[in-house]
């Protein structure tokens, strides 16, 4: 009878316990690498303009609100000039059109108290002279007086009253006029203004699209790269300056192709210094990536080794103490797997 060899028999057990191993430590901890981040924000305008001068530099860390560049639009400009100048010449010509107003309303009013005096003078010697002839009348007892003027026919009043009615028909067109100047100097600035209120308007609107051609810092945070320089014309929407904030509060990461399965979105996450493994938070999983790409080769665990996976984003607390671009790990702990039976390796 052949005998068996002990060793024989183990072998099996032994490649049940290291597979049992293997799958525990591949699949209990998923664990890749990402790195840390700043949220970036590419700082433009929606408009060719022209760089007058930077208080920037690369690096420096800036509070929120600090002037970083100041730009000229010379299309702006030339608007708020030609508009400065439509004020200008509309506030001439309205001080010229009521200095004309005035002038014939006083000249109205001179011919009128003029006409005026006249007549009236002619009315106060006539009625002088009515005074003086009644005057003597009286003191005339002897005389005897005409029944007419006993019965009250009193030739001065009637003189008295074709002069009253020459100074109002005298004195009424001339009133109209006056009337009508008055109208016009008190109505006629009306569609003026209103020129002037448009053009004001027009000039407020300018002049506010003209104070966002300073660029400030929208928060507390570091400039990254300048891309232009003092004199340069730049187009719409191309860069001038990147910025972004103090502390990481992204992790661009890439899990293996292998652990796909195993991350899901809102996952908590363990991420810890590569390099200073006590610093360390919990991090959330706020995006995934659509294809499966080549990982970069800084973040491969065998850096020698194309190796393939998907992106993900990780979302940290921005109160830490990670390096902008520091290479950080991170690690999911999964529940695992239940080892199947091996009884397909039993003799």
């Amino acid at each position: 009878m052949r005998r068996i060899n002990i060793l024989y028999l183990m072998l099996p057990l032994v490649v049940w316990a290291l597979l049992g191993i293997f799958h525990y430590l591949h699949r209990g901890t998923a664990s890749f690498y990402g790195v840390a981040e700043n949220q970036e924000t590419q700082i433009n305008l929606d408009h060719d303009l022209t760089v007058s001068r930077i208080y920037v530099s690369p690096g420096q860390f800036v509070p929120k609100g600090t002037l970083l560049v100041e730009v000229t639009r010379a299309a702006l400009d030339l608007k708020l000039s030609d508009l400065s100048h439509d004020i200008r010449e509309l506030h001439a010509r309205d001080q010229l059109q009521v200095a004309a107003l005035q002038g014939e309303l006083q000249r109205l009013n001179a011919q009128r108290a003029e006409k005026q005096s006249a007549i009236l003078a002619r009315i106060r010697t006539l009625e002088a002279e009515k005074n003086l002839n009644q005057t003597l009348l009286r003191e005339l007892k002897s005389i005897p007086v005409p029944d007419s003027i006993r019965a009250g026919a009193d030739p001065y009043a009637v003189k008295l009253q074709t002069l009253h009615d020459e100074l109002r028909l005298a004195l009424a067109p001339l009133d109209a006029d006056i009337y009508r100047l008055e109208q016009e100097l008190r109505l006629g600035t009306l569609p003026v203004q209103a020129q002037l209120d448009n053009l004001k308007r027009a000039t407020d609107l300018y002049q506010k699209e003209q104070e966002r051609l300073s660029v400030y810092a929208p928060s507390d945070g570091l400039v990254g790269t300048v891309h232009c320089r003092e004199g340069q014309n730049i187009q719409a929407f191309q860069t001038l300056i990147s910025f972004y904030e103090q502390n990481p509060n992204t992790v661009v990461a890439y899990v293996h192709e292998s652990l796909l399965l195993h991350i899901r979105m809102g996952d908590s996450l363990l991420v810890a210094s590569s390099l200073r493994p006590s610093e360390r938070c919990t991090g959330c999983v706020i995006g995934l990536g659509h294809r499966v790409v080549e990982i970069p080769e800084r973040l491969r665990k065998i850096p020698e080794i194309k190796t393939y996976g998907r992106e993900v984003l990780i979302g940290i607390p921005a109160h830490n103490n990670f390096l902008q671009k520091e290479k950080v790990l991170l690690q999911r702990l999964l529940p695992p797997p239940r080892i199947r039976s091996l009884s397909f390796l039993a003799f």
